[in-house]
């Protein structure tokens, strides 16, 4: 249940529970605005834990982003060293990052329309409970009334953001399966290459052509796709 839909609940709740009690209506009310002043600040708490979750995805993105120059620079240097099977072997790698970083992007894209959504709702129930602490006064003398048998229509407060804090818990549950995803994919890539090199492998070649050294590698990892991304690597490098 979102945090709006808690809040008004309780405040509903409270409202008719005064209509079957002989208490103080103002004072009762009075109690209705304090407790939905603590139910918004929970809620600014769960928006900013909904900002700070944006902007860890977009963190990651980011770095996601540099690893792909990576691996394309070291396709270059590869093919530069003369080295084709090892530049296929980081054109490879290059996909494996752009996947996991469109993956990323995508959950940042959805968390951050999460936590614009949160905020629009959080600055509408703000304004509720403004109303509501502005007319206390008319909201008892009404409640008076209806003790008399008018009835309560009216003074209930609607959760106006139903669902919106809801969705950012189920933001937070997509992430870390996210996080899950990606190790399993990892996995996978690792147990289907092939005859490619162990990811200590790659580094250890990398790390010799990086240093100035030579040292050539054997298999032809990837598929149609690598194969047209290297051809169009082998293009650029003899322009450049």
């Amino acid at each position: 249940m979102g945090i709006f839909d808690r809040m008004g609940k309780v405040i509903s709740s409270n409202v008719n529970a005064l209509l079957d009690k002989a208490e103080d209506p103002k004072k009762s009310v009075d109690l209705i605005v304090e407790e939905m002043k603590d139910q918004i600040r929970a809620a600014r708490k769960e928006l900013v834990e909904a900002v700070a979750a944006e902007k860890v995805l977009r963190k990651k993105v980011d770095e996601l982003d540099a690893d792909t120059e990576k691996w394309e620079r070291r396709a270059e240097l590869a093919l530069k060293a003369g080295d084709e099977a090892l530049a296929r072997e980081a054109l490879v790698q290059k996909k494996r990052v752009v996947g996991e970083r469109d993956r990323a992007e995508a959950l940042r894209a959805e968390q951050r329309a999460a936590a614009l959504n949160m905020k629009r709702e959080l600055e509408r129930m703000e304004a509720k409970q403004q109303e509501l602490e502005a007319r206390k006064g008319t909201i008892a003398a009404q409640i008076k009334q209806a003790k008399a048998g008018g009835g309560a229509e009216g003074l209930g407060a609607r959760g106006s953001g139903a669902g919106a804090f809801a969705e950012f818990r189920r933001m937070e549950d997509k992430i870390e399966g996210h996080v899950a995803e990606v190790a399993a994919a990892r996995e996978v890539d690792d147990a289907l290459r092939q005859g490619g090199m162990s990811d200590a492998d790659l580094e250890s070649k990398f790390a010799q052509l990086e240093g100035g050294g030579g040292g050539g590698s054997g298999g032809k990892p990837g598929g149609s796709e690598i194969d047209d991304e290297l051809a169009a690597l082998k293009k650029k490098v003899r322009i450049g």
